[in-house]
């Protein structure tokens, strides 16, 4: 659990950690700062294809080998940079490898939930890995910045902040060499493999293609919540609210925060109140982006900074929660010996959403000189995902 939740931060962490210096890329590398977000695209095309490799190798190798290949690419991929990191072409394909090591490790949420904890645990174990994943985003901007400052070469610090993921690797290789009965489950998956027919069975169930359906809304809630909200807030009116980057960075910190706390205890209350249904807190996480994410363009509310605070705080929650409470609900619903693929395909797949709401959001920006129509979409996106859960039905006993 350990090694796959540093394993997921240091992902997170890699993934934001360029993201704050681009323009000094850019300058390094002698490229326009359009070219420099490829850093950024690349690395979300790589995490969404192989997310879906990684659930495949899940369900054939176990959850430990694929753990270990995640830590080496990524981490692998960030030192790299020392040596690939001074010409663009090459520099793209170590950020690429990250991306790659970065998607293995998200193809394991759900199976590291459903192979390695009883299902009366899963709630807290979701919680905690969504914990772990929202803290990669809050400590990789501050600390990639400030190793920046520090080493004031990118390269550099991109080799720095890769002993994060290291750790992971290490604990991976004392947890791959211990004696097997210690580890829990890995042979039980698969002893109970069966044929492609069962995968291909649970492709005709329309439970599938919902789950896909609502991971894409789920990723583009996170995503546009992330990157266009705090651009709203900082812009000039009158195409958003004014506020200027570093009140809009403060205030910003409510989204970051609940993010991290709120997987944490929609976890306890999972195991303690719903059980074994992950339904009601996807409902909660979808109503609370819905309503907070709206009630933000009102004047009554981004006019005063706390009632501002709770609805961006409150809405980062949601994010959060969805995130925790579906890879969950997957875990409970689909058999382990084909449950990394399953996780796989609907979390790649999903993570197409994340490009259709920030590529929705910029057009509605173009079209009206303002963001609110941009953040009127994030509210839409909700309450879409909010109705897709009443579609959601546990069409197979939690596997054991």
């Amino acid at each position: 659990m350990l090694a796959g939740g540093i394993c997921l931060l240091a992902g997170n962490m890699y993934m934001v950690s360029l993201s704050a210096i681009l323009p000094d890329i850019s300058r390094s590398l002698n490229i326009e700062l359009g070219t420099a977000t490829n850093f950024m695209s690349l690395f979300m095309l790589a995490a969404a294809i192989f997310v879906v490799v990684g659930g495949v190798l899940c369900d054939r190798y176990g959850v430990l080998p694929v753990l270990a290949l995640s830590s080496l690419l990524s981490s692998g991929g960030s030192v790299l940079m020392l040596w690939a990191g001074h010409d663009y072409a090459t520099a793209i394909v170590a950020r690429f490898i990250e991306g790659i090591g970065t998607g293995f490790g998200f193809s394991l949420i759900s199976p590291i939930m459903a192979i390695w904890f009883p299902p009366n645990q899963r709630g807290r174990v979701a919680g905690l890995i969504g914990m772990f994943v929202a803290l990669g985003a809050v400590v990789g901007f501050p600390l990639s910045s400030a190793v920046f400052r520090a080493t004031q070469v990118w390269q550099h610090m991109s080799a720095w902040i890769s002993i994060v993921g290291w750790v992971s690797f290490v604990f991976t290789l004392i947890l791959i060499t211990m004696p097997k009965p210690t580890l829990p489950s890995q042979v039980q998956s698969k002893e109970k493999a069966q044929t492609k027919a069962a995968f291909g069975s649970e492709l005709k169930e329309p439970m599938f293609y919902i789950c896909i359906a609502i991971s894409f809304f789920s990723a583009w809630l996170l995503q546009t919540i992330l990157n266009i909200t705090p651009t709203y807030m900082s812009a000039d009116r009158p195409l958003g609210l004014g506020f200027g980057y570093m009140r809009a960075s403060n205030l910003m910190l409510g989204v970051s925060i609940a993010g991290v706390l709120a997987p944490i205890v929609s976890g306890i209350i999972q195991d303690r109140v719903f059980k074994t249904n992950a339904r009601p807190l996807m409902f909660v996480g979808f109503a609370l982006c819905c309503i907070f994410m709206y009630l933000i363009l009102l004047p009554p509310v981004y006019t005063k900074s706390p009632f501002l605070v709770v609805c961006l705080a409150l809405a980062g929650s949601g994010t959060a929660v969805i995130s925790a409470a579906l890879p969950l609900f997957i875990g409970l619903n689909y058999p382990v010996h084909i449950l990394g693929k399953a996780y796989g395909i609907i979390a790649g797949l999903g993570n197409f959403g994340s490009v259709t709401g920030l590529y929705l959001a910029g057009k509605a920006v173009e079209a009206n000189g303002n963001y609110n129509l941009a953040v009127t979409l994030i509210s839409l996106a909700a309450l879409i995902g909010f109705i897709l859960v009443f579609l959601l039905k546990r069409w197979k006993a939690a596997p054991e």
